[in-house]
């Protein structure tokens, strides 16, 4: 048996001992077709499983007088299922992981299908009644012009701090909704993917600029032109491209200049933008602004 066979063993005995309470060491070790002294390493094993490495951090397994007991399951009683949090900081620790790894490639491969699953779970609803519930919130923060304190993930997958906004609209992009607000603390106009906002809260506090008309928000079309290959870097943000050739176009109707900063940082030297005057003047300050606070 491989190491990976028998971590998927692992992973499924946990939930079943936990909904097979008090069951036998015998039918434990019939329902994964292991022998007596296998089912007796693997339970020793799972007493080291837990958040932490002490004690009242781990799973509390006895297995005497031939029956098995969970006693304390440590949170992993709960659906295996991530929620929007976990997923994200799963993809997050990949991320990571590539950057030190020798093998780039599997590790690349295995962050792009946590991409493309956290994005379809969301396209098929799988966190529909959570997506419709923060809308919510949003919409009555919008109508009674109230502040939101918001977390949100950023386009490079990281979490951010809190952050607090005064929404304006949600409106619909390439299939995408997003939030059009006014950052608080730096009074300028901002726009965050709604699947990408993990938490959001209404404050008591009055919106800022209440008067802000939807007329005050202006969308852009960019057009961006770069190498093929760096489709790689791009296909965990779900915007819509074409190749030709060895070329890759991106076009999109833009409303927050951060963003296609970020898209901009994932792409190559050579790429090339087509956008307003006011445009590069925004990007070029904001990159100047990260480079200024990193010193």
């Amino acid at each position: 048996m491989t190491k990976t066979d028998r971590l998927t063993r692992l992973l499924l005995e946990l939930p079943w001992l936990i909904q097979n309470r008090n069951a036998s060491i015998d039918s434990f070790s019939d329902q994964f077709d292991i022998s007596r002294d296998e089912a007796i390493k693997d339970l020793s094993l799972l007493t080291y499983v837990g958040p932490g490495r002490f004690g009242g951090e781990l799973v509390d397994i006895q297995y005497e007088d031939e029956f098995v007991s969970v006693i304390d399951s440590q949170g992993f009683d709960r659906p295996l299922k991530f929620n929007n949090i976990e997923a994200v900081l799963l993809l997050l620790g990949v991320k990571n992981l590539s950057d030190i790894s020798n093998d780039i490639s599997e590790i690349k491969n295995v962050e792009i299908k946590l991409s493309k699953l956290i994005e379809s779970d969301i396209v098929s609803g799988g966190n529909q009644e959570e997506y419709a519930l923060k809308r919510s919130v949003i919409e009555k923060a919008i109508t009674n012009e109230k502040q939101i304190v918001i977390q949100y993930v950023d386009s490079h997958l990281r979490l951010s701090s809190e952050r607090s906004i005064s929404p304006i609209e949600i409106e619909t992009i390439e299939s995408k909704e997003y939030l059009a607000a006014v950052d608080n603390h730096s009074k300028l106009n901002r726009s965050f993917r709604l699947d990408r906002i993990i938490k959001a809260e209404v404050t008591e506090a009055d919106s800022l600029n209440p008067n802000i008309s939807q007329e005050n928000i202006v969308s852009e079309k960019i057009a961006l032109k770069s190498r093929s290959w760096n489709v790689s870097n791009i296909v965990d943000l779900n915007i819509p491209y074409s190749l030709t050739g060895d070329e890759m176009t991106i076009e999109l109707d833009l409303l927050d200049s951060d963003y296609l900063l970020e898209i901009l940082l994932r792409l190559d030297a050579t790429a090339e933008v087509d956008c307003s005057k006011e445009t590069r003047n925004r990007l070029t300050k904001t990159l100047r602004n990260r480079i200024d606070a990193i010193r």
